[in-house]
């Protein structure tokens, strides 16, 4: 703010704050008029400034003659200027949010016909994923409805998140409602509820979700009848004016009520940030920047390949985790800054996680979309007062700066302490900039007479020929700039290599197995220029020669990938098995379309068309269908907008799921539905689930491999379990294809996350270390399966485990292991059944100890140390400890003891996990 806008902003504030301390509810603030005489302005003057303040979202205007100006006052600060402006609501509204004119118009849209909805606006539920901002929506709805006159400026807005009492409904209840003194244990007085606090305002409910049934009917008399009860006061009815703001990350059909959606009349989806245009995700990326800015009062320089990174990788907790992301990147850099003494912040790739600079890797795939936005030879300067872009010093047209802009990079990474292996792949990305940016410098055609006064005339007739030969075998044609660049370069090059200095391109590897004519090609004129130069020429430069003849202004990513569509109709039939499928098979490939039953094909037409448009990524689309119309799509979409698209029908989960799999894989969609058709086929035939070869319901499993497909591994499991009696061990065997090495290797890592793979048996041993490997060739040698046994012996049942323990319980504590060991058994079969399942055994083990050691105290009637947590967890968890409590009872009974409250505490801290 500058002095104007200060004084003028302080008055309204002050004057705001004195309206509503002398009782005014309506109307709270000044006009323009008011303003400009009371401090002596021009009237224009001032009525800039307000409007001004009020686009930025510093005060609100209110509607009437005239114009009212107000400030919010519901949250109060100290009184600095710089407090006063905290206090107000976020400087953003419905009208300059980002995305407001693209992924969130639609939602905005519905968001301003909920509040503006006569006469006093529609209960709204907000729909979306962790992290994409429903709580800042619904404050903007909050802010519009002040704006539009809904409800007073001073109208409160109410924020609580359900999932805080989730496990405690009677205590949620109270919070929302209010209670009466003695309605529930702890409630030693009359208590105000969050629905009071709200009336004439909104109430926002996140995680709607975790409000119980009964809480979920309690809204019901609020919504309809305008009337509520508090907890425990059956005969006090309450008045509540107020507009519900609910949200939910879950599926509304079963997670909440029928009769509570029903009275819920608007719905608002928020995207998550995946579905959000790139720009949007750029104009977020720097507003989160200048916000870090404006924290550490300094300027912070954002580097290409931060930008790059962070467009780009994955980012599942959406807007959210994109912000926390960026603020630690910033903390890294900012750290380096103060420790090492550097004269600005400069905020690298290499400052943020892993997961960050993953993006960098896609970068490649999607060049062209990220090239638009953010141009190589720019970064970013983010200042507490404002954004600027910062050229870096442009090329020149020498030749010899192509490299020395390499060596220079180089140099630059290694002063920053990056590793070898991280500059390497930085250099892959930037040498194809390097020489874009290089061969982009011929544009015009340059005249041959002009090209030989810098350039000898024996390297052009040398590549005249060479690029006549390329066009040739190739069967491409060289625009007029390949050529131009490439006498530059060759001639530079050759200088080079006589004064003796380095030649290294990073993307050798990756030139010699994608482009291996080129390369051959390249090797030819390396030869002819070796003998007339009587010098040698290194690998990596025959790599940059390779390099212009791949050279295409209009190139296919090669590195892209394919993507499944799925279509059918039904309410979410597509959904779930693109759901299933991005699960199992641990991808973002898999894209959902439900079509309604009543739904026109011409609409669904237009909307498939679209999902594939906006997602396709080069390499072609499988479309899995279910039946009708949508068979026919396919064809049409391909001819109308040059997509390769393979359709097919008869789509099911497990379709689903293999061409999600094979796609990681493999970029060629033919192959891919060809191979799909014979292994669902096959795996139909033997009744096979592919749920089963991904969440196989046992905890210890032995893999089987096939080289040339699942055929083979099928047969060696059934083999194995019949031989081997695998149940009685928790084991289950999981039959995979080894026919592709990244593909096999990338099930195998699925199935590790979550279960023990104790052997893999099959005619290829992926040596994965510390897993034993069985050739089957062992196994049919071995008509006992000696090896295989013995390995599943040393997998022990629940029956051994606890045999072990109770075991070496006999000589540790004074009790009748006879009579303990089945009244234990069956109090944590009860704790298993009701309170949870996921107990390993380490907690059994401690659970079991500590059991026999309190029944050993109460016989003994020692005093139990004071339980520190026995309030909360009571209070918190009183329904898990009522359980408890109640499955002891067998055990007192028997032993004729009592656990006190504070045993019982320490024995639910075991089962749950709960530290001191």
């Amino acid at each position: 703010m500058n002095k104007s806008e200060s004084i003028i902003f302080e008055y309204l504030y002050n004057e705001c704050k004195k309206q509503k301390e002398q009782g005014k509810i309506k109307s709270i603030g000044c006009s323009t008029m008011e303003i400009a005489n009371a401090l002596n302005l021009q009237r224009s003057n001032v009525s800039a400034v307000l409007n001004k303040l009020c686009k930025e979202g510093k005060i609100f205007k209110l509607k009437g003659k005239p114009i009212i100006y107000t400030v919010n006052m519901s949250t109060e600060a100290d009184t600095s200027i710089e407090n006063k402006q905290n206090a107000i609501l976020p400087a953003i509204n419905f009208d300059n949010i980002i995305g407001s004119n693209k992924s969130l118009k639609k939602s905005i849209q519905q968001a301003k016909a909920a509040i503006l909805y006569p006469p006093n606006g529609l209960h709204t539920l907000l729909l979306g994923p962790t992290g994409v901002g429903k709580t800042m929506f619904a404050e903007l709805m909050y802010k519009f409805a002040i704006e539009k006159g809904i409800i007073s400026p001073n109208a409160p807005f109410i924020s609580f998140n359900c999932a805080d009492y989730a496990n405690n409904p009677q205590l949620l209840i109270a919070h929302l409602f209010g209670s009466k003194k003695g309605s529930y244990t702890g409630a030693d007085r009359d208590r105000i509820g969050l629905v009071d606090k709200a009336n004439g305002g909104i109430l926002f409910l996140d995680e709607v979700h975790r409000l119980p049934p009964e809480g979920q009917e309690m809204l019901f008399t609020l919504i309809d009848k305008g009337i509520y009860t508090p907890l425990g006061d059956i005969e006090k009815k309450k008045i509540g004016k107020i507009l519900i703001i609910c949200a939910t990350t879950e599926d509304v059909d079963s997670s909440l009520l029928t009769t509570f959606t029903r009275r819920i009349p608007m719905t608002i989806n928020i995207p998550p940030l995946k579905d959000r245009t790139l720009e949007e995700r750029f104009e977020l990326i720097c507003e989160f920047f200048k916000t870090e800015a404006k924290r550490i009062g300094k300027e912070i320089t954002v580097s290409t390949n931060t930008l790059r990174s962070l467009l780009l990788y994955s980012c599942p907790g959406n807007v959210g985790q994109l912000k926390s992301d960026i603020q630690l990147g910033c903390a890294n850099s900012f750290l380096k800054y103060v420790s090492q003494g550097k004269k600005k912040i400069e905020v690298h790739s290499t400052d943020f996680s892993n997961n960050v600079r993953q993006g960098l890797v896609l970068y490649k795939q999607y060049s062209d979309k990220i090239d638009k936005i953010i141009k190589d030879n720019v970064s970013l300067s983010f200042k507490p007062k404002g954004t600027k872009l910062m050229l870096k010093s442009a090329d020149s047209n020498l030749p010899d700066n192509f490299y020395e802009s390499i060596e220079k990079r180089i140099q630059e990474l290694k002063e920053r302490g990056v590793e070898e292996e991280d500059i390497n792949f930085t250099m892959s990305i930037d040498i194809k900039n390097y020489f874009n940016r290089y061969i982009k410098k011929f544009e015009h055609e340059v005249n041959k007479e002009e090209l030989s006064k810098i350039v000898d005339n024996s390297i052009i007739t040398i590549i005249e020929d060479f690029l006549k030969t390329a066009s040739e075998q190739l069967k491409r044609i060289f625009p007029s700039k390949v050529f131009y660049g490439l006498c530059l370069h060759v001639s530079s090059s050759i200088e080079r290599i006589y004064q003796q200095k380095n030649i290294i391109n990073h993307n050798l590897a990756e030139i010699i197995q994608k482009h291996g004519k080129e390369y051959g090609l390249a090797l030819s004129l390396a030869s002819k220029l070796e003998k007339k130069f009587n010098i040698k020429i290194p690998a990596d430069e025959v790599g940059f020669i390779a390099m212009f003849l791949c050279f295409d202004e209009n190139e296919e990513i090669l590195t892209s990938k394919p993507i499944i569509v799925v279509a059918a109709h039904g309410r979410s039939t597509a959904s779930s098995m693109a759901e299933v499928a991005n699960k199992l098979v641990g991808s973002n490939n898999v894209f959902a379309y439900d079509m309604n039953l009543d739904k026109k094909p011409k609409i669904a037409y237009k909307e498939i068309k679209d999902l594939i448009i906006t997602n396709h990524q080069g390499s072609g689309v499988i479309l899995l269908v279910d039946m009708g119309s949508l068979r026919m799509f396919g064809e049409l979409i391909s001819e109308e907008t040059g997509i390769e698209i393979r359709v097919i029908d008869m789509v099911s989960t497990l379709l689903v799921i293999e061409c999600a799999r094979k796609a990681l894989t493999n970029n060629n969609i033919h192959e891919i539905c060809e191979e799909v058709k014979s292994t669902v086929s096959f795996l139909n035939n033997y009744n096979i689930s592919f749920t089963q070869t991904y969440i196989p319901n046992k905890d210890n499993i032995i893999i089987t491999t096939c080289l040339t497909g699942e055929g083979s591994a099928v047969k060696l499991k059934n083999m194995i379990e019949e031989r081997i009696n695998l149940n009685e061990k928790d084991i289950q065997v999981v039959p995979i294809s080894a026919s592709d090495k990244k593909e096999m290797y990338n099930t195998i890592n699925i199935l590790s996350k979550n279960k023990k793979i104790i052997a893999i048996v099959g005619t290829v041993n992926p040596n994965i270390y510390d897993i034993p490997f069985i050739s089957a060739a062992e196994l049919f040698s071995d008509s006992n399966f000696i090896r295989i046994k013995n390995i599943v012996n040393r997998i022990k049942t629940p029956e051994d485990f606890y045999k072990d323990i109770f075991e070496g319980l006999e000589n540790e504590v004074e009790l009748n292991i006879a009579d303990f060991k089945p009244l234990c058994i069956d109090f944590i079969d009860k704790i298993k059944e009701n309170i949870t399942k996921d107990i390993d055994i380490y907690t059994v083990s401690g659970l079991i100890l500590h059991l026999a050691c309190a029944i050993i105290r109460a016989n003994n009637k020692e005093e139990v140390r004071n339980c520190p947590k026995r309030e909360e967890i009571i209070d918190v968890y009183s329904k898990e400890y009522d359980y408890v409590k109640n499955a002891l009872s067998q055990i007192e009974h028997f032993y004729h003891i009592n656990f006190s409250e504070d045993e019982i505490c320490y024995i639910l801290m075991i089962i749950l996990s709960i530290s001191v």
